[in-house]
């Protein structure tokens, strides 16, 4: 097993030696980070009220730019949220809509359908937008765009137009923050809530590609139990570590993925007041385990998480009292070369396998054993990207098993 490896120091070379070669395979070489994480420029907000959205009186909110509004919305408890959105007219209620689709479509504690179709009304704004943007990149003169320059915007033109259409369930479209939610299912009947969390390398882009992120979720969704239908959130909270061969920007910096902990426990928060009472299980692949990791530190609850080739914990996580915990991971897989060794900012002390009560669950992979170095890691680099396919063929056991947590999950009121 590579979790052999038993020194801290070798152990995060050992990472540093695997990344270097990962960067170069072809898993890592379509990844690219789509323009999530354009800076966004400073805004001074002193002339702003005190209080947040649910304090202003209608009029008010009427009359306000809606970067302001979405200064206020950030400040606003999910809770007060739910309570302020489900006092307001409808008509009020429509005209805020249409006044700040963006806003809307990104305030934590309202109506999941309610922020779909506000983001309906954003993507429709933004596709003229960057139609204007890709007849300006093709009539300039002083330089003739290449394919791959103008690929981006395409992708997500291609993107936005199943969200006009319907096709796409956009909970939130966040490109400043690197964020981005797509739902699946329906909100209307779900009686349970499952959370995606994608891992290394994930992006605005992967939700894009033709093989895109939410196919976990969506194969929940689609074979969910009668009696317990599913809704499904794939989330990317913020921008996460890309593969790189410097160990202080690849998935060894564990304070990328922490950082993205605050922002999904916030997401998380703001189901929960949504879908009062309804279970939660979140399924966090690679890196995405640190990410939940973070949020129930930062005060996010869950009935059930589920590490599917996690990289766990930092040091000093516990685990909450209360919620079930289980982690599949090959025994090959890539992630044990530095998983459950830390130093500092690189590394993640706390094992997958190590927390406190989890529940190993087998993948059913068939592993080969080889001495090649370079057949090894290829082969934990399969082994651990199999475990976040929505192909029952690929990841079959791991997808059904899931699919009875999910039915076994108990809802509140029944006790």
């Amino acid at each position: 097993m590579l979790r052999a490896i038993t020194h801290p120091a070798a152990a995060l070379a050992a990472a540093a030696v695997v990344f270097a070669v990962v960067s170069h395979a072809p898993e890592a070489a379509g990844a690219t980070s789509h323009r999530d994480a354009d800076p966004v420029p400073a805004r001074s907000t002193q002339h702003l009220p005190s209080g947040d959205i649910t304090t202003l009186s209608t009029g008010r909110l009427a009359t306000m730019s809606p970067a302001d509004l979405q200064h206020l919305a950030d400040r606003t408890a999910p809770t007060s949220a739910t309570s302020w959105w489900g006092a307001l007219p409808a008509a009020t209620q429509e005209n805020l809509t249409r006044h700040a689709p963006d806003v809307i479509g990104s305030l934590d504690g309202i109506p999941a359908d309610a922020r779909v179709r506000a983001n309906r009304l954003g993507a429709r704004e933004r596709l003229g937008q960057i139609d204007s943007m890709l007849t300006e990149l093709v009539s300039q003169q002083s330089a003739t765009p290449t394919d791959a320059a103008l690929e981006p915007l395409r992708q997500e033109r291609t993107y936005l137009a199943k969200v006009v259409m319907g096709a796409v369930q956009l909970y939130l479209f966040a490109p400043g923050r690197g964020a981005l939610v797509e739902m699946a299912g329906d909100a209307a009947v779900a009686t349970r809530i499952l959370f995606v969390v994608p891992g290394t390398n994930a992006s605005l882009r992967s939700f894009m590609v033709d093989d895109p992120v939410t196919s976990v979720a969506n194969w929940q969704v689609r074979h969910a139990d009668p009696s317990a239908p599913v809704l499904a959130f794939t989330v990317l909270a913020a921008p996460m570590p890309q593969i790189s061969m410097d160990l202080a920007s690849g998935p060894q910096n564990n304070t990328i993925a922490t950082a993205a902990g605050a922002n999904y426990a916030r997401i998380v928060k703001g189901i929960h007041a949504a879908f009062p009472g309804l279970p939660t299980l979140s399924y966090e692949h690679s890196a995405g385990s640190q990410v939940g990791s973070a949020a129930e530190m930062a005060g996010a609850r869950f009935d059930a998480r589920f590490l599917a080739a996690g990289v766990g914990a930092t040091d000093g996580y516990t685990t909450t009292p209360g919620t079930a915990y289980y982690a599949a991971q090959a025994k090959d897989d890539i992630n044990r070369y530095y998983a459950g060794f830390q130093v500092g900012d690189i590394g993640y002390g706390v094992g997958p396998e190590d927390f406190s009560g989890i529940t190993i669950v087998d993948p059913g992979f068939t592993e080969t054993q080889t001495g090649n170095v370079t057949a090894m890691v290829s082969q934990g680099l399969t082994l651990h990207n199999r475990l976040f396919s929505g192909d029952g063929s690929t990841n079959g056991t791991v997808l059904k098993d899931v699919r009875l947590l999910l039915t076994s999950l108990a809802h509140e009121s029944d006790g």
